[in-house]
């Protein structure tokens, strides 16, 4: 039986893991038939240790729990602000959406909790929170409603020494040296020797909108400069044809050409070669295409759901999630997929199945190209008008090297751990009062679609977010601000039920909204916590949205809440001129400590501006315990830029 773009197994193919590793259970029968994932043989079984991971409600998740035990008493919450930067090798081992540094979280752990404590995260996303507790010595519990986010989570927690790690990713790259040549060789321009080829560029063709001549994009908006820096892709610029002045987002596209391919041979060093596609690239890829039905692999062909962030692959034709990769890309996915899925070793196998998630859209048609090199990974699913398609086998290899540094410099003691997936708002397995602290990093209102961008992952993975109480604000959905903060709050009651008495919860959290962050408020207070501190989690680089956008607020807050105890619930208290008192707050602050107020842009050409984030960041930090939050950030900069043209 082969197994091509028209197979589209729905199944999950990951059952659950153990300590020793990733385990397969439940495995589709034309997954079985291919032996693609071997059923797990008796000799692999670690006998009499319950499963640490499932991707599904794991029944062992309260396993750790001591309700008898009193949390350490604190009776301050912690004060200082919190710096940590995101150039770690764990940060960089995988990527998410969203991530706290973990030595941020280590040191909220170490002043809320003792050693051996428990520490739970019910929204657990990247993992972090499992590291931070687990290298202190705490134990820690990680759900969350993504299977994705689960499994990334688990990975990221259990590090393996990293020389056995990287023996297997160099048998898995020595297993597809001749695939690699197939699929990814060109010849060097001036010895003609093959080699492999880095990326290739693609570029969509442009009608003009008035003499609807055809160009490509690459040939008419490509900006070289000596600085890469200022090297740039034009938004507008003139016809080719009749010289009509166009801008790029107004414009029909018709279809990706290749243009450039990049490898490095006779010049050696670190330095690429760069030429425009030949007879011989332009013949491979037609080969490419023709062969890969052909090959006994599988490959998800999920159809991408509705959503808000799904819509415009879905308008671009890209309606599956094999469509997501050119054929080339799709090729090499499924058969490192299929290699790191037959590996014996089960503890291995789970650490190559997650370097393989950890390439995620750099791997895709959504890759954006850079003059400065390199991909990202962006929390949409935006279509670039000109992609860069990396060589898949580098780009493994690369990401693999950075998870080894992380394995090499992680502890490699027991770590005690449950990861479970399963609703925030309904944790059955955790007895009462039974956990020690609670570091969590929700949803942030409609920031970031999690269920839709973890689609491409769980695609791979074989099972998918059940949304029903994913917390966010989304139309498809069909959640406002009032369904997010219902479910929050019943995520926070839950918290607040298996919280011991005197212990503490953390959140962390970022918005521009007004609304979401009432809704934060009235979920919380309305669980039985009171907002008790708060102060900023400096991540010390922002994202690309923050550096470009006028509305994205750079800086996370921390807010520290007490569990109310005899039923009581927490509530802010409403200032009576919340105007007025804003208005101080930022003369205070401004007189106080004006060169604080000055970002520098070091990623993108823009002059030194006034820093209304950190500004608003710190009145939030001022406001949150004492009023109901009334002013978004586009609000209160106005009436930030009021008072400083006073002053």
């Amino acid at each position: 039986m082969k197994l091509n773009r028209k197979t589209n197994v729905q199944k999950n193919p990951i059952k659950h893991a153990n300590q020793s590793g990733l385990l397969f259970n439940d495995i589709p029968s034309s997954i079985t038939e291919l032996n693609l994932i071997p059923k797990l043989q008796s000799s692999n079984k670690v006998e009499n240790v319950p499963p640490s991971f499932y991707l599904s409600p794991n029944p062992h998740l309260g396993d750790f729990v001591s309700p008898s035990l009193p949390p350490k008493l604190v009776s301050t919450p912690y004060a200082l602000n919190i710096s940590a930067g995101k150039n770690t090798y764990v940060y960089d081992a995988h990527t998410y959406h969203t991530k706290v540094p973990p030595q941020g979280i280590e040191l909220l752990i170490d002043y809320y909790t003792r050693p051996d404590d428990v520490v739970l995260d019910p929204f657990c996303g990247s993992g972090m929170t499992g590291v931070a507790a687990t290298q202190i010595g705490r134990k820690a519990v990680l759900s969350d409603l993504s299977p994705a986010a689960a499994f990334i989570a688990y990975n990221i927690s259990t590090p393996i020494p990293a020389p056995r790690y990287f023996e297997a990713i160099r048998q898995v790259l020595a297993s597809a040296e001749e695939l690699e040549r197939k699929l990814y060789g060109t010849h060097c321009r001036t010895c003609e020797r093959i080699v492999p080829m880095l990326y290739m560029v693609w570029s969509f063709g442009m009608l003009c909108k008035v003499c609807q001549h055809e160009f490509v994009l690459w040939d008419v908006a490509r900006d070289e400069r000596p600085s890469i820096r200022e090297s740039k892709i034009k938004a507008d610029f003139d016809c080719p044809k009749c010289g009509t002045y166009l801008k790029k987002r107004e414009l029909k596209r018709t279809r990706r050409y290749p243009v450039q391919v990049g490898y490095k041979c006779c010049k050696g060093g670190l330095q690429e070669s760069t030429a425009s596609p030949d007879e011989y690239d332009l013949t491979q890829l037609r080969t490419i295409e023709e062969d890969l039905p052909k090959q006994d692999l599988w490959y998800p062909t999920n159809e991408f759901p509705e959503g808000m962030n799904t819509k415009q692959p879905i308008a671009a034709g890209i309606t599956s999630v094999d469509k997501a990769y050119t054929p080339r890309a799709l090729w090499a996915m499924s058969y490192l997929w299929d290699v790191a899925s037959r590996w014996q070793d089960s503890e291995v196998r789970s650490k190559l199945l997650f370097t393989l998630t950890s390439l995620y859209q750099r791997v895709t048609v959504f890759s954006e190209f850079r003059f400065w090199g390199g991909s990202s990974n962006t929390a949409n699913y935006n279509v670039p008008a000109i992609m860069n398609e990396q060589n898949v086998f580098k780009t493994f290899e690369r990401k693999a090297k950075t998870i080894s540094w992380y394995f090499d410099s992680a502890s490699q003691e027991k770590r005690e751990l449950r990861v479970s997936v399963q609703s925030a708002c309904h944790l059955t397995q955790i007895p009462d009062k039974s956990v020690d602290y609670i570091f969590t990093d929700p949803p942030f209102g409609s920031n970031i679609n999690y269920s839709e961008m973890n689609y491409l992952w769980e695609s791979w993975l074989g099972i998918h977010t059940v949304t029903k109480e994913e917390a966010i604000v989304n139309k498809v959905q069909g959640k406002g601000v009032d369904e997010y903060r219902q479910l929050l709050q019943s995520a926070f009651s839950e918290m607040h039920r298996v919280l011991k008495d005197g212990g503490w919860l953390t959140i962390v959290f970022h918005n521009s909204s007004a609304r979401v962050w009432g809704a934060l408020q009235e979920s919380i207070n309305g669980a039985g916590f009171s907002i008790e501190g708060t102060q900023m989690f400096d991540k010390e680089h922002g994202t690309f949205k923050q550096f470009v956008s006028n509305n994205a607020v750079g800086y996370d807050l921390v807010l520290h809440c007490m569990k109310s105890v005899n039923g009581l619930r927490g509530e802010n208290r409403e200032v009576k001129d919340g105007r007025e008192d804003t208005i101080s707050f930022i003369k205070r602050a401004v007189r106080k400590f004006p060169r604080g107020y000055v970002v520098k842009y070091q990623h993108v050409t823009r002059d030194d501006e006034f820093d209304y984030r950190r500004l608003y960041a710190e009145w939030l930090a001022y406001a949150l315990p004492k009023t109901p939050i009334r002013l978004s950030f586009e609000e209160f900069r106005v009436i930030a830029d009021e008072v400083i043209k006073k002053s």
